[in-house]
C-alpha cells in the first residue's frame, strides 16, 4: 500500500522581516496567537500588531518570543533590537571613540543630555527607540 502524506505549510517568507518570521515560526510551532501571547505576557491583539508590522517588536519581547519558539532571536530583531543586543553600551563607546570625542561632546552633538548618555554607556539605563533614531541621525555608524 502506497501512502502519500501532504504537509500544508508555508515556506519561509520571501521577505524575512521580523514580523513575517514571527508569524512563520509561531505557526510552525503550532501555536495560536493567544497561546504565544499568553506565554510572553502580552495580549493577543498586540501580537497580531507585531505580526502585521503595525508595531515594531520590542527587544525584550523578541527575546521572549525566540525562547518560546526555540529559534535564533536575530530572526526577530530589527535594527534597534540588534543595537540593543550588541550590547548597545559597547557600540556607543566604539562609535564615540572613532570620533575621538568625550561623552559630553558626543552627547551634545546628538542633542542628548550628557547625564542620560553617560548612563547608557555604563548600561545603567537603556536608550529608547526614539533616542536610538536620534543617535543614528547624528552617528550613522551606530546602525552597522
Amino acid at each position: 500500500m502506497l501512502m502519500h502524506l501532504k504537509f500544508c505549510f508555508e515556506s519561509i517568507p520571501s521577505k524575512p522581516t521580523p514580523a513575517a518570521m514571527l508569524r512563520y515560526y509561531r505557526q510552525r510551532k503550532g501555536l495560536t496567537t493567544r497561546q504565544l501571547a499568553e506565554n510572553v505576557g502580552i495580549v493577543p491583539a498586540t501580537l497580531l500588531m507585531y505580526e502585521r508590522e503595525k508595531f515594531p517588536i520590542p527587544y525584550q519581547t523578541a527575546v521572549a518570543f525566540a525562547d518560546i519558539l526555540e529559534i535564533d532571536r536575530n530572526l526577530l530583531f530589527d535594527e534597534f533590537a540588534r543595537f540593543m543586543d550588541y550590547p548597545y553600551s559597547v557600540k556607543l563607546q566604539e562609535v564615540r571613540k572613532t570620533y575621538g570625542l568625550n561623552q559630553t561632546d558626543f552627547a551634545e552633538k546628538a542633542n542628548i543630555c550628557y547625564s542620560i548618555y553617560a548612563k547608557w554607556e555604563i548600561a545603567i539605563r537603556q536608550p529608547s527607540r526614539k533616542m536610538y533614531e536620534q543617535l543614528v541621525t547624528t552617528y550613522p555608524e551606530i546602525k552597522t
